[in-house]
């Protein structure tokens, strides 16, 4: 088992409690931080059972801090300090066409297109403050971003109309330059095509596939990063349309482990 684990998705409920219980005491010897669906606005489908995040940490990681943000009404992100890096788990929004309440306006403003933008703008701002707070932090942000970065993460073509456009060039020339990330995968394999987002229902033999989800790191923690691959057999996407990540880094030189 690995010693930090992220997961999103989770279609819980914070009233759910037993759900919720069960989610968090599922592997023993770990404690479970979650952030969860809490938008009756904007998140009706099933019940309001949509969206969520959670992370699991070896209990004898001792994180130092472990929070999520009070603007996040979808549960999108948790974020989990273990000594000097701040794993911030990521469902970064999908943008669709569909009006979006903004409950700090208190009326639609735009889709989910403008929101999606929006949201990560906040998050890499929050991320931003987290350095202001410890400049000795180092960032590992990591999950499902809804956005495929270059052709080389896309088959059969890359989405160039709008407003997937404008989404990828904010993504990437302006928010990751900004907190000074990284893409762990694309820069340990610049030449190599995987993917971890899969078209339910495809024909067979016929690829309809992204990569969609990645680990952005800190440039100055890059030389830690020992792997960082996708497991995009059908075995272990298992029932997901989604492939599992990892990444491994390596301790400090003045680390016990």
């Amino acid at each position: 088992m690995p010693d930090v684990l992220c997961l999103q998705e989770l279609r819980l409920r914070p009233q759910d409690d037993e759900l919720v219980a069960a989610m968090a005491g599922a592997l023993p010897g770990y404690a479970c931080v979650y952030s969860l669906c809490n938008d009756p606005k904007n998140a009706t489908f099933r019940g309001g059972r949509m969206y969520g995040v959670a992370t699991w940490i070896k209990s004898d990681l001792e994180p130092s801090r472990a929070y999520r943000f009070p603007w996040d009404l979808e549960g999108r992100a948790v974020v989990v300090e273990i000594g000097e890096i701040a794993i911030v788990n990521v469902y970064a929004v999908n943008g669709t066409d569909k009006p979006y309440w903004d409950h700090d306006l208190g009326r639609i403003e735009g889709d989910r297109h403008a929101f999606k933008r929006r949201w990560n703008v906040r998050l890499f701002e929050e991320c931003a403050q987290l350095r202001v707070r410890d400049p000795s932090l180092e960032l590992v942000m990591l999950g499902d971003w809804n956005v495929s970065r270059t052709r080389m993460d896309t088959f059969p073509r890359l989405r160039t109309e709008e407003p997937h456009a404008l989404a990828r060039k904010v993504f990437n020339d302006e928010l990751m330059p900004r907190l000074d990330v990284v893409d762990a995968f694309r820069e340990l394999h610049p030449d190599v095509r995987k993917y971890t987002w899969f078209k339910r229902g495809a024909p067979p033999g016929r690829l309809d596939a992204a990569r969609v989800d990645f680990a952005l790191v800190s440039r100055s923690l890059l030389t830690r990063v020992e792997s960082a691959d996708i497991l995009d057999s059908s075995s272990d996407r298992w029932l997901s349309d989604h492939a599992p990540l990892t990444l491994r880094l390596r301790a400090r030189a003045n680390d016990a482990t």
